[in-house]
């Protein structure tokens, strides 16, 4: 029993990041390859080791340090980092948890060269999880406003509408007591054969009004002051973003 519900627990995470990890590998080839000093915010797990197969080295930082960062340190206030240090920071499933975003956003600008970038990414249609450290979900509309002191180079949904709603389905493996799981697992062979008909429904009913997740590339515009203040009054248009591979 431990072993299925473990498989579906990978099985319900390979879905919900559906090309996160192609993506990133991507984006450091375009935009960061020639990279010298990286900031990774967040440590350990499959995200960190996806990083490593990038073949960039990185400075690690994370608030828990059961997770072996190179550093313990919030990204919220991270003073201990010179301005402008980083020519690439990477935030991957982490701008959740933070509980002020925005003002991780300013220190990530402040960290970063003009002209570095930061890849990164966030779910939105998905469980609570992490709890009791899991703080927001975002529309692509409120990472625009978010991102309004970058340039957006990308801004992307991960799966359609109708497998982010299998993706939840699947999810109901990882939540609740030994009682529930168990049920979720002996239900498991009818969720599993439900796949086929949400991957007909992404294809015949296409929709971006749900994803399990965002991937995102933004840019430190080059020869700008730096500005403060966190989020701005109004949101910005939303941006041309161009097509991911």
């Amino acid at each position: 029993m431990a072993s299925v519900s473990r498989f579906l627990k990978r099985y319900s995470k390979t879905h919900s990041r559906r090309h996160l990890y192609e993506w990133l590998h991507a984006a450091v080839e375009e935009y960061a390859r020639s990279a010298t000093e990286v900031l990774n915010i967040g440590s350990g797990g499959e995200i960190e080791e996806a990083i490593a197969r990038t073949g960039v080295p990185t400075l690690s930082i994370d608030v828990d340090p059961a997770r072996s960062p190179d550093l313990v340190m919030d990204a919220q206030d991270m003073t201990e980092l010179a301005d402008g240090r980083f020519d690439l920071v990477l935030l991957l499933e982490v701008l959740e948890h933070v509980p002020e975003p925005a003002r991780a956003l300013a220190e990530i600008r402040r960290v970063l060269r003009p002209g570095g970038c930061l890849i990164g990414s966030t779910p939105f249609l998905l469980g609570i999880h992490d709890h009791p450290n899991d703080f927001h979900r975002f529309t692509r509309f409120g990472l625009a406003r978010l991102f309004a002191d970058f340039e957006v180079l990308e801004l992307a949904e991960r799966t359609g509408y109708f497998e982010a709603v299998y993706v939840l389905c699947l999810r109901v493996f990882n939540v609740g007591g030994r009682v529930q799981i168990r049920r979720a697992v002996l239900l498991s062979p009818l969720i599993l054969a439900l796949r086929p008909v949400f991957w007909l429904l992404d294809r015949a009913l296409p929709s971006s009004d749900a994803t399990t997740g965002y991937f995102f590339v933004l840019r430190r515009p080059e020869g700008e002051a730096r500005r403060t203040g966190g989020v701005p009054a109004q949101s910005p248009p939303e941006p041309d973003t161009p097509s991911l591979p």
